[in-house]
């Protein structure tokens, strides 16, 4: 490890199993585009899986802990905002979901969006194994915060126009 990485609290750890966590997702993103698959059909959760009730509680610190995993694994589909715009985006089958759409994540449950964090769907994988049930419930808070943050964005553009 060098003396770089321990100044900025990257274990040689940390580094690689960020590295192959991106390539991994990369990786899947590339063959199922060069597969040709076209995911179409809408994307819905089990009944029983939309009616699960959030058990963590949004706070300070859950938002902080899951705005960095938002960060590691989603920006690269979703974007930096949520807003669907990440670098991978546009070479996806079928554009990541804009958690910035008021209307679409006002229908979305938090069970619904657990739900399909947890299990994936081409080209989105599933992140049951790799990240812990708070965390993806701590990401559900996160969701939300990043509609709200939409939602400003919108009413201060819309509050400027004449």
């Amino acid at each position: 490890m060098t003396q770089r990485n321990k100044q900025h609290g990257f274990g040689g750890g940390d580094v690689l199993a960020a590295a192959l966590a991106t390539g991994a997702l990369l990786l899947a993103v590339n063959i199922n585009v060069t597969s040709g698959q076209q995911v179409k059909q809408p994307w819905k959760a089990p009944e029983a899986a939309m009616s699960v009730k959030n058990p963590i509680a949004s706070s300070p610190a859950g938002l902080k802990d899951a705005e960095g995993l938002f960060q590691q694994n989603c920006v690269i589909c979703h974007g930096k905002t949520g807003a669907s715009n990440g670098s991978a985006a546009g070479s996806l089958p079928q554009k990541p979901a804009n958690f910035t759409d008021a209307g679409m994540m006002k229908k979305a449950t938090d069970g619904e969006l657990f739900w399909k964090m947890t299990t994936g769907r081409a080209p989105m994988p599933s992140w049951q194994d790799r990240l812990t049930e708070t965390q993806r419930w701590e990401l559900v808070n996160y969701l939300r915060e990043l509609t709200k943050r939409g939602d400003y964005k919108y009413l201060g553009a819309a509050g400027t126009k004449g």
